[in-house]
């Protein structure tokens, strides 16, 4: 037989670094946190809005809540979203919520803080921050939110 005449060679792609480079890459070189969620702050004549990008999930995935004057974004994630399943292999996740905080910080004096709406469609979560009665139909005379 012609096959019995090649010896049987180590393959370059037979090594264990190679061969198991997704999961050796993985505890090598663990993906960091993704970047913060983009977000959008406009200024409208009765709210203030803030739409964050969060795609595949809505506000009641999210932790919202609004401590000592700091609007606070929390995604905890959920680690099981991508398990093996034993009829599939992943090779490559690059699309994923990761967890994540975001701090926005409010002045209380100029927004109605009882009156903040949340909801969300498409990837969008709209959180609504009603302007104080004294701005209402105005441009706020500073800036309502700073960035961190």
């Amino acid at each position: 037989m012609i096959l019995q005449h090649f010896k049987e060679e180590k393959l370059y792609f037979d090594d264990e670094l190679v061969k198991n480079a997704w999961e050796l890459g993985k505890k090598l070189n663990p993906l960091p946190l993704s970047p913060m969620p983009a977000l959008n702050i406009t200024e409208h004549t009765k709210a203030f809005v803030i739409e964050l990008v969060v795609p595949g999930l809505s506000h009641e995935d999210l932790n919202i809540h609004l401590i000592d004057n700091m609007l606070v974004l929390r995604y905890e994630g959920n680690s099981n979203a991508f398990e093996s399943v034993l009829d599939q292999r992943q090779w490559r996740q690059e699309f994923r919520m990761r967890p994540f905080i975001r701090q926005i910080p409010v002045h209380p004096e100029m927004v109605q803080v009882d009156q903040i709406n949340i909801s969300s469609e498409n990837g969008i979560i709209v959180i609504r921050l009603p302007k104080m009665p004294a701005l209402s139909g105005k441009v706020a005379p500073i800036m309502p939110f700073s960035m961190n």
